[in-house]
């Protein structure tokens, strides 16, 4: 083999040395390696990282809808009968639905009077004829006045008005039906008949009404809506029963909702002002003229010279406050723009407004505001809402309620409608543990869906990135294996026995809920939250930072982890080391180079 040379020096090749490369020799090049690996990885990067960014937030977003379905029944029976409302996927944000719990089942009709043959004269002599209404601990004295010659119809006619009148929430309906059940199942009075109803919605939220069941004296809530004579015999005439509350759990079965228009309660907001700023009004005496249903009156109120708008909105609200138990006053917070103009644009500041609403309306109730002359300044008229009643057609029947919560199935399932839609769409109540497997299966497989679009891209995220959603599976491993969720294959991907789970909640059925649904260590909420976090930072975040990659343009690569770092300072170290010798001397017998100059 030809000699070679060196900057005049002979070296000749005096064989193969038998030991093992050195170390640095070995350091050397893994380092080249590593660089022609990063420069792969830069091309991979460039080429696919965007695409994968895009495909792995889609990923995260179907985990976080199958996740988002998963809910454990609080109906409070037995898992044998639980019961869960699916909604069809259209229905999102349309309407909230839920099982009502065994102990808070409240109907909607709680009363219903005998049936009367609606033409026939009345039995009921002329007169004033008074009765109270309780509800709940709220009591009303009602009266109606029967003439000579009055029939059936215009009697319960005049009962009708007296109660939707009154302000407790309570309803009266007149129906007629042919035979029994034909409007309502166990209305069973043929003729003309009285349905009295309370629409839990506001019920609910009237610290003076108990909604539901009250388990210390076990008594159910349909025996709180009561009537007794005062005056005159018309209730007993009435001959009123109550409702029956449903036994048993909500029934399986499917509900086509259409002819939807969600309802709203009458609202008036003033404009917003300073509070700090004077008045415009002018000093004295003001009203505002209102009316609801049969009821009207004023708002009277005054303004003294130098109030400012906080004293005047403050003395709107009192004054509407204590006028009627029909209508309520509130300040409320707003935005303004400032009087400072900065040649650009106006700054917006802080400031409040009043609001004066309806309160617990009943159905076809408006409410109407007319202020006095000079009060335009306030604004009222111009931001109103009329309000409207929820109207939702059930399975072909159609419902009318104010506001907006329908209860189906005896008040064994409450919809809530908050905004309108004209399609038939389907809402099913359905076995809970069968539809939580199947929840259960569904977010499994997204899961694994999100793990196998990352793997084979995982050099492109920092470190530990797909392990983030495995991390709560590891943590508590044997747990998770014992409810049918178990780790298999090299990648890791997630397998669902569907009979190891229904073992495991007919056993334990409080531990699977801790599992899959626990505040603290529950698997659907932990991954909710990582899912939040990662489209909250967005995902691209987490990919490898660019400067990590080599390129014609870019310095040597900045270490991406700790260990990078460190092999990167014994490679500094090993070049100092291995390039730095003297050709000159003669190697030793492990050499391979001998110089052969002079």
């Amino acid at each position: 083999m030809a000699d070679l040379n060196l900057d005049g020096t002979n070296l000749v090749l005096t064989g193969q040395s038998e030991t093992v490369e050195s170390p640095q020799r070995t350091l050397i090049s893994s380092y080249w390696d590593d660089r022609f690996s990063r420069a792969a990885l830069k091309n991979k990067y460039e080429s696919t990282g965007s695409s994968t960014v895009m495909e792995v937030q889609s990923r995260i977003k179907s985990l976080s809808e199958s996740l988002g379905k998963f809910r454990w029944s609080d109906d409070g029976f037995g898992l044998n009968d639980a019961r869960l409302v699916v909604n069809d996927p259209f229905l999102d944000n349309k309407i909230s639905a839920s099982v009502t719990p065994k102990n808070e089942f409240a109907r909607y009709y709680r009363m219903y009077s005998r049936g009367f043959t609606g033409g026939s004269r009345t039995s009921l002599d002329p007169g004033i004829y008074k009765f109270d209404m309780s509800y709940g601990s709220a009591t009303k004295e009602l009266n109606i006045t029967i003439e000579s010659g009055m029939d059936n119809d215009t009697v319960l006619e005049a009962v009708r008005d007296a109660v939707n009148e009154s302000t407790l929430p309570v309803q009266a309906r007149k129906i007629t039906q042919n035979v029994p059940g034909a409007n309502l199942d166990d209305l069973l009075g043929v003729g003309s008949s009285l349905a009295f109803s309370v629409n839990t919605a506001y019920s609910n939220n009237n610290s003076d009404i108990v909604g539901g069941y009250d388990g210390s004296t076990e008594s159910e809530i349909n025996s709180q809506l009561t009537f007794s004579d005062t005056s005159g015999h018309l209730i007993s005439h009435l001959k009123l029963d109550g409702t029956l509350l449903p036994i048993g759990s909500a029934k399986e079965g499917r509900y086509d909702l259409s002819g939807t228009m969600a309802g709203s309660v009458s609202e008036f907001v003033s404009k917003g002002f300073d509070i700090n700023a004077v008045s415009t009004l002018t000093t004295g005496s003001h009203s505002i003229g209102y009316s609801i249903g049969e009821e009207s009156g004023t708002i009277d109120f005054s303004v003294e010279d130098g109030d400012t708008w906080e004293v005047v909105l403050g003395s709107i609200q009192s004054a509407a406050g204590g006028t009627s138990e029909k209508i309520t006053a509130e300040v409320i917070d707003t935005k303004l723009p400032s009087p400072v103009y900065t040649g650009d644009d106006y700054y917006l500041i802080d400031g409040r407004a009043v609001s004066i609403t309806a309160v617990s309306p009943k159905l076809g109730e408006r409410l109407v505001l007319e202020p006095d002359a000079g009060m335009e300044v306030l604004g009222l008229n111009v931001t109103s809402q009329p309000g409207t009643d929820s109207v939702m057609v059930v399975n072909g029947v159609s419902e009318i309620r104010a506001p907006g919560e329908f209860a189906l199935d005896h008040g064994r399932v409450i919809v809530e409608l908050e905004e309108s839609f004209g399609d038939t769409l389907p809402l099913r109540v359905v076995d809970a543990v069968s539809q939580m497997e199947e929840n259960i299966g569904s977010f499994t497989d997204a899961y694994n869906d999100l793990r196998k679009t990352i793997l084979p891209s995982e050099d492109l995220f920092r470190e530990g990135f797909a392990d983030m959603w495995r991390k709560p599976i590891d943590d508590n491993r044997v747990d998770y294996e014992w409810m049918g969720l178990r780790e298999a294959e090299k990648d890791k991907v997630l397998w669902f026995d569907s009979d190891v789970f229904y073992s495991a909640i007919g056993a334990e059925p409080e531990k699977v809920r801790d599992l899959l649904d626990g505040v603290e260590n529950g698997l659907v909420p932990l991954w909710e939250e990582i899912n939040e976090n990662v489209l909250k930072n967005k995902v691209s975040t987490y990919l490898i930072p660019e400067t990590s990659l080599p390129g014609p343009w870019l310095p040597e690569p900045s270490p991406r982890t700790e260990l990078e770092l460190e092999q990167k300072r014994e490679l500094v170290d090993t070049f100092d080391t291995a390039l730095s010798f003297d050709f000159d001397k003669m190697p030793e017998s492990t050499g391979r180079l001998i110089s052969r100059k002079g």
